[in-house]
C-alpha cells in the first residue's frame, strides 16, 4: 500500500440483517485496497446484529457504533458518514449490511477518482442477487456524466435520463468534501436521488464498466415504504400528498446554491417521471376511488329518478 494514497472511510448501516452481515463485512475486509476505516452503525437492531458486528472489531480498521434507539435511514446514514470521515478521510462510501463487494471494488473506484480530479463520485456496474446470493436476470443500469465539463449539460443529462439508478450510484466512492457540501442526506423522500443531483452540480459521475458490487434484492422499494423507514418511529413524516420532487425542489431552494431555473428544470423532469410510474398512477386512482364511487352512486340515482319520472309521465298521459 502506498502511503501517499488517500484514506477511505466506509460507513455501513445495520438493521436486522445479522444473517447476511458476515458475508458483507468479510467482502470489504478482503479488499485489495486496505487503507480504509469501516464503521458499523447499528440503527436499533434486535436480531443479534450487535454481537455479530462486534466480533469484527478484532480488525483495527473496524469500529462498531450502536445508536441508542431506532432513528431511521436518514439519521443512520448521516451518522455513518460523520463517524467514518471523522479521521479526515478524503474519500467516503456507504455500505449495506447484506450485499457483497468484489475484492477490487475499492481499489478500482479510488483509482478512478485519483485519475480525474473533476470526478466527484465513481461507481461500478451492479449485479443484483437474490436472498441466497444467486444472480438475478436484471441488467445493470448504465449512467454517467464523465467527460462532461459543462455543469448545465451534466444537469440536463441527469434530468433527461431514464437510466439513473440513484440506489446504485449512491453506493459508489465519493469525495468527502463534495458529500458534505451536498448536505449528506437531507430529510426528504428519495434522499439518495437528491444527493446525486447535488453532486452533479459539483462535478462528474463516472461509472466503471466492471461488475464489482453484488446488490441483494428483497422486497421492491416504494415511496410509501420510505415514509416509514427513512425517519425515526414517531417522527412527523411527509404527508402522502407530498411528492418527492416537491421536497427536493424545496430543499434545493433552501440550500441557496442552486439557481431557480435549474431547480425548475429538475422538478419538472422529476415530476413528469414520477407521475409516469405505474405504481404512482395506481395510488392516484386509489385516492380517487371514493369520489368515483360517490359519482357513480349519484349518477345511478339521478338516472333511476329520471326513469321513474318518465314512466310516471307516460302513465299519466295514458290515463289523461
Amino acid at each position: 500500500m502506498s502511503t501517499d494514497r488517500p484514506s477511505v472511510g466506509i460507513g455501513m448501516t445495520l438493521h436486522n440483517r445479522a444473517s447476511h452481515l458476515p458475508e458483507a463485512i468479510e467482502s470489504l475486509l478482503a479488499q485489495t485496497w486496505r487503507d480504509f476505516t469501516l464503521v458499523l452503525v447499528d440503527d436499533g437492531s434486535t436480531d443479534g446484529t450487535e454481537s455479530v458486528a462486534r466480533a469484527y472489531e478484532r480488525d483495527p480498521r473496524v469500529r462498531y457504533v450502536g445508536l441508542p434507539e431506532r432513528r431511521g435511514m436518514v439519521a443512520a446514514w448521516r451518522a455513518a458518514f460523520e463517524h467514518a470521515t471523522a479521521g479526515g478521510a478524503r474519500y467516503f462510501a456507504w455500505a449495506s449490511d447484506h450485499d457483497r463487494w468484489a475484492p477490487r471494488w475499492l481499489e478500482t473506484l479510488v483509482d478512478a477518482l485519483e485519475q480525474d480530479p473533476s470526478v466527484v463520485l465513481a461507481y461500478p456496474l451492479t449485479q443484483r442477487i437474490d436472498g441466497e446470493g444467486r444472480a438475478l436476470a436484471k441488467p445493470a443500469r448504465e449512467f454517467e456524466t464523465w467527460g462532461i465539463t459543462d455543469r448545465d449539460l451534466r444537469w440536463s443529462r441527469l434530468n433527461r435520463s431514464a437510466a439513473v439508478a440513484a440506489g446504485d450510484i449512491v453506493y459508489g466512492v465519493m469525495r468527502t468534501a463534495a458529500v458534505r457540501n451536498a448536505g449528506i442526506f437531507r430529510d426528504v423522500l428519495c434522499p439518495d436521488r437528491l444527493l446525486i443531483a447535488e453532486l452533479t452540480l459539483q462535478g462528474q459521475i463516472r461509472q466503471v464498466p466492471e461488475v464489482l458490487w453484488f446488490r441483494r434484492q428483497f422486497a421492491t422499494g416504494s415511496i410509501e415504504r420510505q415514509r416509514s423507514t427513512l425517519f425515526a418511529p414517531g417522527a412527523r413524516i411527509p404527508s402522502a400528498l407530498t411528492p418527492p420532487w416537491y421536497m427536493h425542489a424545496r430543499a434545493l431552494s433552501a440550500s441557496g446554491n442552486v439557481a431557480p431555473a435549474l431547480i425548475a428544470r429538475y422538478a419538472g423532469a422529476y415530476a413528469w417521471r414520477h407521475y409516469g410510474k405505474s405504481s404512482v398512477q395506481r395510488g392516484i386512482l386509489a385516492a380517487l376511488g371514493w369520489p368515483r364511487w360517490i359519482y357513480k352512486r349519484v349518477k345511478h340515482g339521478v338516472l333511476l329518478a329520471l326513469y321513474h319520472a318518465l314512466v310516471a309521465t307516460r302513465r299519466w298521459r295514458g290515463h289523461a
